[in-house]
């Protein structure tokens, strides 16, 4: 890895495209991840309207929901954590 990145550094043009590329690939995936969040609100939005007409407790089903959105992002950010701790901790044995 080190020798790609100091042969990207030696070679500026290579990496403008290199960096320009990652920015093209980096836009994609957040638009995509913008896509997925807008069907899930429309998604929770026709859930709510379906309860409201069939006469469901809508307060308590979307408490339920807040409830497992909060438990999925506490549980995506101890991941996020335990990465960053493992990519910031010296690496013994370099390969």
């Amino acid at each position: 890895m080190e020798k790609a990145v100091a042969y990207l550094v030696g070679h500026p043009v290579l990496f403008i495209i290199a960096v320009i590329i990652s920015i093209m690939i980096l836009f994609s995936f957040l638009r995509r991840v913008m896509r997925l969040f807008f069907v899930v609100a429309a998604m929770l939005i026709l859930y709510a309207a379906w309860l409201h007409f069939t006469g469901g407790n809508i307060h308590q089903s979307f408490h339920h929901i807040e409830q497992g959105f909060q438990s999925v992002i506490h549980v995506v950010g101890e991941l996020f954590k335990f990465l960053l701790d493992f990519l910031k901790s010296p690496q013994k044995g370099g390969v």
